[in-house]
């Protein structure tokens, strides 16, 4: 995921994590499409942020959001489908923010509660950070994970 995020940087990442009992096992990157999903965009964030990203080119847009490809995440659904694993995580990065959920996060994530996200902030380029979440009526909350 660290990776994923460098690659794109300064863009926002985004992708899933797929596995079985709690064990991640397919990593899945998702193209990250805001720059050009207009409808999107003014779904999933409000009067005041929509007015920031409309003045922004697609570029600036990519740097501060996300919005999943549908074909990407949907060949996902399918390769975790035929693989019998099921989603466990989403992740997306904050190229200059630290790893913790903005609002914009907290009202877009909320509609998956069952899984974690996780936030990898490039703040300090030499320490990548990365937390993750659940987040459920309005509120993060911090879980923690190991790495193997």
């Amino acid at each position: 995921m660290i990776a994923h995020a460098r690659e794109l940087a300064p863009h926002e990442c985004c992708g899933m994590l797929a596995g079985k009992d709690g064990r991640v096992t397919h990593h899945y990157k998702i193209k990250n499409v805001v720059a050009t999903k207009e409808e999107g965009v003014k779904a999933l964030f409000d009067e005041a942020k929509i007015t920031t990203l409309e003045q922004m080119t697609s570029e600036e847009r990519a740097d501060i959001a996300f919005w999943m490809d549908t074909k990407d995440m949907f060949a996902a659904q399918k390769d975790m489908r035929a693989n019998s694993v099921e989603l466990l995580a989403s992740y997306h990065s904050h190229p200059i923010s630290p790893a913790r959920p903005s609002p914009t996060d907290i009202k877009a994530l909320a509609l998956y509660p069952d899984i974690c996200h996780i936030i990898i902030s490039l703040q300090d380029p030499k320490a990548p950070a990365a937390n993750a979440f659940r987040i459920a009526n309005g509120t993060a909350t911090p879980v923690p994970y190991h790495i193997l």
